[in-house]
């Protein structure tokens, strides 16, 4: 049933890894709602919030391009947007979450802004291939 038409390995990643981070979107999204004051830092919540929301989207983008992908095979630039969307998401993330959770931001280089600038040039990205690409 799965196996019916053949996917890519860098569509299988993003929608794996899709599926996953919206899985993990929604249990974020109970913890902030749940979880006591005492478990964040000073405006953790709201941070934790934001980045519940970011995730959620970075999932059904994710999984988009691995739908797309299988439109417009192969595509080198559906992989590079995947990269981009996947790699800036896991950076940007689990940054926010720490400083969400610590109070402090993560002891090496500032990769909250270098996740989100990577998110901002997969959909750019994204909204090239779409008005340029050919099927």
């Amino acid at each position: 049933m799965f196996d019916s038409h053949p996917i890519t390995f860098s569509s299988r990643v993003c929608f794996a890894f899709g599926a996953l981070f919206g899985m993990f979107a929604v249990i974020f999204s109970a913890l902030t709602s749940h979880l006591p004051d005492s478990y964040f830092s000073a405006g953790g919540r709201e941070m934790a919030r934001i980045a519940d929301n970011i995730m959620g989207w970075q999932a059904v983008a994710l999984i988009v391009i691995a739908i797309l992908s299988r439109i417009w095979r192969p595509s080198i630039h559906l992989d590079i947007i995947g990269g981009f969307l996947l790699i800036g998401l896991a950076l940007f993330g689990g940054a926010v979450y720490y400083t969400a959770f610590t109070g402090q931001h993560p002891p090496f280089l500032p990769i909250a802004p270098i996740g989100g600038t990577m998110m901002i040039f997969g959909w750019f990205y994204l909204f090239l291939f779409a008005v340029f690409a050919r099927k």
